[in-house]
């Protein structure tokens, strides 16, 4: 055992000092070389020698250290140049170190000229170069006026520590306690620069009163298609500027427009205030009606002002303006017109035409409306009092009207919560034709009201009333006629012997202008066309591909037929056949007229029959000489 662990000592002294590193399988090679070192001759200081000593120990500093220092020192330097420009001011320019100082009335009245003294300090180092004043203000009593920009103000050079002062007067419009503003701006070079930068400060007055007052009374609410009223009323406060003052009422596109007073002096929207006076307002009134859905919110702007050059019925300049919503509402008892079974806004029927109206209630309370009571007045240049059945109502032909109580229908005594019925009524306009008095824009008018009285308190009754309007304009009589006489040939006609016949045809028509006015008719195929008759200057034209004769007509007169004559005339050649012997033949089938009445603003059309070979109006004509010979 013990010789064992001897061998095992053995063996590492043996490896240790053994070339080959048997252990890590890892070879190692030194190479010898010569160094030679200097050795003093003399004794030398410890001090110099321990000098030397610590410059063999001194190593070669990181490229972080070198780093770390140099922005130190750029950090030192900094705050040094910060703590000069602090404390000696620099020669920068700030925008903060101007001021602009605004000195005048803080309220005014609306339309007078207000004072404003500019002040422009500056309290820089450095001069504030081709200094610009710039001021502006809205020219109107509204956020969406145009702006009024005064002429610039080439002030130069502002010096450092200088202030500069400059006096502008303004003019501002607006609504009583409304705040307008204005701008002051100013345009700058900082010295040595040729950058521009802006100075800007608002400048905000109280408008104590408005040049002109407005005020409108009107409803905030309103039933739908029932008429009501606008009521505005301009007052002067002050003298307003040169020229002249309109009142523009901008209307919403549901209203309809009835009437004004005093009327408008454009249109049906602008008036002309130039009467106006502090002394003397000019109201006006404005009767219409909206139509929409219950609900529906409609707005009337009004404005009143300066006209633009460009356009006299619109205002540039607004001095004050407002607004009036109006909701329109479900009326409480509703009626509504019908007209030949149709809900329209208006109608047309021909003159001599019975007319059948309807009108329907509805009570939309939700309570009961009790002794209930329908009127209908009846007028217009085209009715007919004589032509009236009430059915269940009564007509009273002194007033036109007829009326409609709990003693002719007994519902009306009490209308229940949601309940509804209709009576009924026919009527005829006159004749238009063969009036000695022509009519001109002839129509009859509906006016309808209901009303009836509403439970509140006790015996206390409140009336609900609602009404409507129908208006029936009268289609002008548009009539043609159409003969033939004898011209040329045989009379009477001859089997396979040309006659020819000379046709006419004749316009009438009543009370309304007619527009792009046609007449057609054809020929049969045993008819040949000739041409227009000596002297004619009509549009008539004839197509031989569809055998089709066509007179373009366009714009006929009222009371042509009457006061004018208007007809065209031409010719057409009849060959009988041997099998039409005996026969009265047809030489023109019926004539189709149509035509737009102006008025009422409607297609109107007639026609007029055949003409045959029975020519009665020839009168050199005799019985017997229609028939067909051999």
């Amino acid at each position: 055992m013990l010789e064992n662990t001897k061998n095992k000592i053995e063996d590492i002294k043996r490896r240790l000092y053994d070339r080959e590193d048997t252990t890590t399988n890892r070879r190692k090679e030194d190479v010898l070389h010569p160094e030679s070192f200097k050795v003093a001759s003399l004794w030398q200081d410890d001090s110099k020698l321990e000098d030397d000593s610590n410059k063999m120990k001194k190593l070669p500093t990181s490229i972080f250290k070198k780093f770390f220092i140099g922005s130190a020192i750029f950090f030192i330097c900094a705050l040094g140049f910060a703590f000069y420009m602090f404390y000696s001011g620099g020669s920068s320019v700030s925008n903060d170190k101007i001021d602009i100082i605004a000195l005048g009335n803080a309220f005014t009245q609306g339309g007078t000229e207000l004072p404003i003294q500019i002040e422009i300090v500056n309290n820089n180092n450095a001069d504030l170069e081709l200094a610009d004043l710039f001021v502006s203000y809205p020219s109107g009593a509204d956020d969406n006026s145009n702006i009024v920009r005064l002429p610039r103000d080439s002030i130069g050079t502002i010096k450092k520590g200088q202030s500069v002062t400059r006096n502008v007067k303004v003019t501002l419009f607006g609504a009583e306690k409304s705040t307008r503003d204005v701008t002051i701006s100013l345009e700058y070079h900082p010295q040595g620069s040729n950058a521009i930068f802006t100075k800007e400060k608002q400048y905000t007055v109280t408008i104590s009163s408005a040049p002109l007052s407005l005020l409108i009374d009107a409803p905030s609410q309103a039933t739908s298609n029932q008429e009501f009223s606008l009521k505005i009323t301009p007052t002067l406060n002050t003298s307003l500027p040169q020229g002249s003052t309109i009142l523009q009422v901008v209307y919403p596109n549901n209203f309809i427009f009835d009437s004004a007073t005093p009327s408008p002096s454009i249109g049906n929207s602008v008036w002309d205030l130039s009467s106006l006076t502090m002394t003397n307002s000019v109201p006006i009134e404005i009767k219409g009606r909206l139509v929409g859905q219950d609900g529906d919110q409609q707005v009337f702007h009004v404005y009143a002002g300066a006209p633009s050059s460009t356009d006299q019925s619109a205002v540039n300049v607004v001095y004050n303006s407002l607004l009036q919503t109006v909701t329109i509402t479900k009326p409480f008892l509703e009626t509504h017109i019908l007209v030949n079974n149709q809900d329209l806004s208006s109608y047309t029927a021909s003159g001599g035409e019975t007319v059948h109206a309807q009108i329907s209630w509805t009570n939309n309370l939700s309570t009961q409306i009790t002794d209930a009571q329908i009127i209908v007045n009846l007028s217009g240049n085209a009715f007919d009092k004589t032509a009236v059945d009430p059915v269940e109502g009564f007509y009273d032909s002194s007033k036109s009207q007829i009326i409609w109580d709990k003693n002719s229908v007994a519902d009306l005594s009490s209308l229940e919560p949601g309940s509804r019925g209709v009576v009924d009524f026919t009527f005829k306009p006159i004749s238009l034709v063969g009036l000695s008095n022509p009519v001109t824009a002839p129509q009859i008018e509906l006016d309808v009201s209901i009303k009836g009285s509403q439970p509140s308190l006790g015996s206390t009754f409140s009336d609900v009333n609602n009404f409507d309007k129908k208006i029936i304009k009268i289609l002008s009589d548009f009539q043609i006629t159409s003969s033939a006489v004898y011209s040329s040939g045989s009379l009477p006609p001859k089997s396979e012997t040309e006659t020819v016949y000379n046709v006419t045809w004749t316009l009438s028509n009543s009370a309304n202008s007619i527009t792009g006015a046609v007449a057609k008719s054809s020929l049969p195929v045993y008819v040949n066309w000739v041409g227009p008759a000596a002297g004619n200057s009509e549009n008539i034209s004839y197509n031989d591909a569809t055998r089709g004769v066509t007179w373009n007509i366009g714009s006929v007169d009222p009371n042509t037929g009457f006061n004018s004559n208007r007809e065209v005339s031409f010719l057409i050649s009849f060959t009988p056949s041997l099998l039409q012997v005996g026969s009265v033949p047809q030489l023109m089938s019926d004539v189709f007229l149509s035509g737009q009445d102006s008025f009422a603003d409607a297609q109107i059309k007639s026609s007029h029959g055949p003409i045959t070979t029975l020519i009665n109006n020839d009168p050199n004509f005799k019985s017997g000489q229609e028939r067909v010979i051999n």
